[in-house]
């Protein structure tokens, strides 16, 4: 009997990169998929507790943090970058230097390549 499901994790790798097209800046910024202790992080980061002590999730945050974690090129925590933007940080630096649509593209495409596509779709893929 195979164990297809055992030999594919041994034979599979989560060091996982793609690129997206950026048309506005005319080239392609490099991703990859997050891993479990990014996914962490990145929730520890963008939680915040208001003043009843109630926690809850920034999401713009959460979602500059995915992109700027997600991002391999380019490094938005870059410190000439940074100061380029005039931003504090990594997250602010990718809500300063890319438009909310470009921001929705690498947020999805770093979603995707992490396992958190669509479902439908990777099914069909699958069957064929």
């Amino acid at each position: 009997m195979a164990n297809k499901g055992l030999d594919a994790l041994l034979g599979a790798t989560l060091e996982l990169e793609s690129s997206v097209y950026i048309p506005r800046l005319k080239t392609k910024f490099t991703i990859k998929a997050l891993s479990n202790d990014d996914l962490r992080r990145i929730n520890e980061r963008a939680t915040v507790i208001n003043p009843r002590g109630e926690k809850s999730t920034d999401d713009q945050l959460l979602n500059a943090l995915f992109i700027a974690k997600g991002c391999v090129d380019p490094d938005f925590n870059n410190k000439a970058l940074k100061e380029h933007y005039g931003a504090i940080d990594e997250a602010e630096c990718v809500t300063k230097a890319l438009l909310p649509g470009e921001m929705a593209k690498l947020l999805q495409a770093v979603l995707d390549l992490s396992g958190f596509g669509n479902e439908d779709e990777l099914i069909e893929e699958a069957k064929n």
